[in-house]
């Protein structure tokens, strides 16, 4: 694929997120998830603290900006706003995935804006898992191209992004997967730098967290059904040049996976930190999410939606997550993240349902049991 051809894409995925309605109909199901009111929570809400450590560095908040853009013109003023928001609120932040950017080194500005805008942020690289191997009539990238993506942005941990749905729906596809276990196992023993493996909205298993945790992984990203999807983002743009095999399987595909809570659940088998990423749409269901085993809540489209409008708009629906955030702290009498993590919870529902014929019932009753 020629550079050209790359950064249009980038350009088509972003339109389509913000001109359609790219929702799995499979909700997120955190309405399955529910935390036990405290009626004298004994905690004042002004002082509650939300930081939390993650591989080495502290956060302000347990709030991860999730990797959105990167690779074309109208890019950067993305990156930008989004640094600006976690460096003010000190978040982490990830990019879009630096294919173009290292393809075409003039697009590496639309990433590198990032660190200048947030020269103290936490800050993601991100590349895809398809290109670590071989493709069809593709190398894989380098030691020293992943390197580049990384110094790229002064990266403090990369993201190997697992997008094998959305790679399936996309008429230009990179469709082999073997390998590559293998191919991440050397990559986490050469770059330097922490690895995550992040999924982009079909979630994360036990078997895949446990063989993630054995190739060297230093944390997960659950990226779970929910949310946007990815598939529903390639049909639309498979159905505009009239490919009808690819339409179809973005099609049919768009409820697949695992619902993030369960996906949480889930990836807490490899007791690595774990990003909660995948239709988290408030501070509440990012206490959830922190309450099920979750280090940081990751939010995209919101983001995407707040960041394509202004800075402000940035600013602004940051100011009221982080007090949804801290209303079910102080509800829960959770003065701060190592309590909220502690939280009892109660699981129903779907979700219940999901756990039970997976052989989790015990630990669906440990989260009610908790004090």
């Amino acid at each position: 694929m020629n550079n050209n051809n790359i950064r249009q894409r980038k350009a088509e995925h972003v339109a389509a997120a913000l001109e359609h309605d790219l929702s799995a109909p499979q909700a997120a199901s955190w309405a399955d998830i529910q935390l036990i009111h405290q009626a004298v929570p004994e905690v004042d809400r002004d002082e509650i603290d939300c930081n939390i450590e993650f591989l080495g560095k502290t956060l302000r908040a347990p709030i991860f900006i999730s990797a959105i853009t990167g690779g074309y013109d109208g890019a950067a003023i993305i990156n930008e706003r989004l640094a600006a928001a976690a460096e003010k609120y000190g978040l982490a932040m990830g990019v879009g995935s630096q294919r173009a950017g290292i393809a075409a080194p003039e697009l590496a500005e639309t990433y590198a804006i990032t660190r200048r805008v947030a020269p103290s942020a936490f800050l993601i690289a991100n590349i895809g898992a398809p290109q670590i191997i071989p493709q069809a009539g593709k190398a894989p990238f380098t030691i020293e191209d992943i390197r580049s993506a990384i110094s790229m942005i002064g990266a403090d941990a990369l993201a190997l992004h697992l997008n094998y749905l959305q790679e399936s729906a996309q008429p230009e596809g990179d469709l082999n997967a073997r390998g590559v276990l293998a191919a991440l196992t050397q990559l986490t023993k050469a770059v330097g730098q922490p690895v995550i493996a992040k999924e982009t909205g079909a979630g994360i298993s036990k078997e895949s967290a446990l063989a993630l945790l054995n190739a060297g992984a230093q944390a997960i990203d659950t990226g779970g059904a929910g949310g946007s999807s990815m598939a529903a983002m390639e049909a639309i743009r498979a159905e505009k040049i009239g490919d009808i095999k690819t339409k179809a399987i973005g099609s049919v595909f768009r409820n697949w996976g695992i619902a993030t809570p369960i996906s949480v659940i889930e990836a807490s088998a490899a007791k690595l930190p774990i990003i909660a990423t995948g239709g988290i749409r408030s501070g509440l269901d990012a206490a959830k999410a922190i309450a099920l085993g979750a280090s940081v809540a990751g939010i995209a489209f919101p983001m995407l939606k707040a960041a394509s409008t202004s800075q402000q708009a940035v600013f602004d629906y940051l100011e009221i997550f982080l007090l949804e955030l801290k209303t079910a702290m102080q509800l829960t009498g959770s003065p701060n993240i190592a309590a909220l993590q502690k939280a009892p919870v109660i699981i129903g529902g779907a979700v219940k349902s999901w756990l039970d014929v997976r052989g989790f019932e015990d630990q669906v009753k440990q989260y009610a049991r908790r004090s």
